[in-house]
């Protein structure tokens, strides 16, 4: 199992090359042969393609938006500028604060829009559902209010057990009526008599009933532990094992030539599971295992609905959690040096490329179609997605500088490469 502090240089690892990596890939062939073979992959504008509603089930949360089935549009937050939530509407490109109340301030949890220290949100079956933190950001809850508004209602909270600890939960996801919470505890020191520094955590993966509140612990360890989707009772997952004899990283390092490659360390002492399990029965099965050239993304649209997505060697595959079979999606005509992928509106968007060249593609599991999305000529993609809504994606687009700005394009616009297209 990973130790907590090699976990932490993976995980800045992955952010400092997020930004690089988010939108970049190469020529798949479409190997979807009960679905139908797909054409030669040709450039987004000259066809059209199949859009999709957001799913009503494994509800993810992506940074500070989410998707509104009821408004077709987003909520959005910012609560370091202001202390409550925001609609957007992109097909009128309006934005207003969904409180009804005549003179109301919007600056407290009275407010329909407010929710306090807010860290995440869902829309899911009617309600708002939010991850809150208390206590000088020391302790978590989970809340919820309905859409039409009314009191403010903690479903489940986690306070600190010891002294020095903060307990900073993640919601996961929400799914067939239960929210999916990763709870973190932490407990702090004094380094040099001045500064308070984590020195240990414990990180246990629940089920909280949206019903009753009940808290169910799924995983008491979940380091190591990443959670793709949940599906009724069928989760996936991605699990970093290392093995048994491996050095400390720092030990390790200090023995190397100079110029050694931190990851180096991984490919000696890394392995990867990806893996089913029955949240009901504890039941695993292995979809990849240790032994094999498991390929990791960075971007964390991993699920969509039912499908999880995940990469070996070449080829890019879709497990269906709902019919539990797995679907060998499409392989990449030759090897690069960079990979990454990701799952957003019914597609699978892979990408690939080198330093200097970036490709993607926009594949359909529907019937395994495929498209390729123009790039401009740049190293990363053109518009990178964070969030979507029935008919439209929120992400960052490059620009003319070189430079990305936030903006939201229609999903015919980003299939066909219209990138100017995009608005803000």
């Amino acid at each position: 199992m990973l130790t907590s502090r090699r976990m932490l240089s993976l995980l800045l690892a992955a952010a400092a090359v997020i930004a690089i990596l988010s939108g970049c890939y190469a020529a798949p062939v479409s190997e979807t042969t009960e679905r139908g073979n797909s054409d030669t992959p040709t450039v987004g504008s000259e066809i059209s393609t199949a859009t999709y509603p957001v799913p009503e089930e494994n509800i993810r949360v992506f940074g500070n938006m989410a998707a509104s089935a009821s408004t077709g549009g987003f909520w959005q937050w910012d609560t370091f500028f202001r202390p409550y939530i925001q609609a957007y509407d992109p097909v009128t490109r309006t934005t207003y604060v969904p409180c009804y109340q005549s003179g109301c301030r919007h600056n407290d949890p009275t407010c329909n829009a407010c929710f306090g220290d807010l860290q995440s949100l869902v829309e899911y079956r009617g309600n708002y559902y939010a991850l809150v933190y208390t206590d000088d950001e020391t302790a978590s809850a989970l809340v919820t209010r309905p859409l039409t508004g009314g009191p403010l209602q903690t479903l489940a909270s986690w306070e600190p057990e010891n002294e020095n600890e903060a307990c900073r939960c993640v919601l996961r996801c929400v799914s067939f009526g239960k929210a999916y919470v990763n709870v973190n505890r932490e407990t702090y020191a004094l380094t040099d008599g001045v500064q308070l520094t984590a020195v240990a955590q414990e990180s246990s993966l629940v089920s909280v009933d949206l019903q009753t509140g009940e808290v169910s612990t799924i995983l008491e360890n979940v380091n190591g532990y990443d959670l793709y989707d949940v599906w009724g009772d069928v989760a996936v997952f991605r699990v970093l094992e290392m093995a048994e004899d491996a050095p400390e990283f720092e030990d390790w390092l200090a023995q190397q030539p100079e110029g050694t490659s931190p990851d180096e360390y991984d490919r000696q002492f890394l392995g990867i599971r990806f893996l089913v399990r029955n949240l009901k029965t504890g039941e695993e099965t292995s979809l990849v295992d240790a032994s094999e050239n498991y390929v990791r993304t960075i971007d964390p649209h991993k699920s969509w609905g039912q499908y999880a997505v995940y990469q070996v060697d070449r080829s890019l595959y879709v497990y269906d959690l709902e019919k539990q079979t797995e679907i060998k999606l499409f392989t990449y005509e030759q090897d690069w040096d960079e990979y990454n992928y990701q799952i957003v509106d019914g597609h699978v968007i892979a990408i690939c490329g080198t330093e200097d060249i970036c490709r993607a593609w926009a594949v359909d599991i529907a019937d395994g179609s495929v498209i390729e999305l123009d790039t401009c000529g740049g190293n990363v993609v053109a518009f990178g997605v964070d969030c979507e809504c029935n008919g439209y994606f929120a992400g960052l687009k490059r620009n003319s500088s070189g430079d990305f700005e936030q903006c939201y394009i229609s999903k015919e616009d980003f299939y066909r490469s219209n990138y100017d297209g995009a608005f803000r």
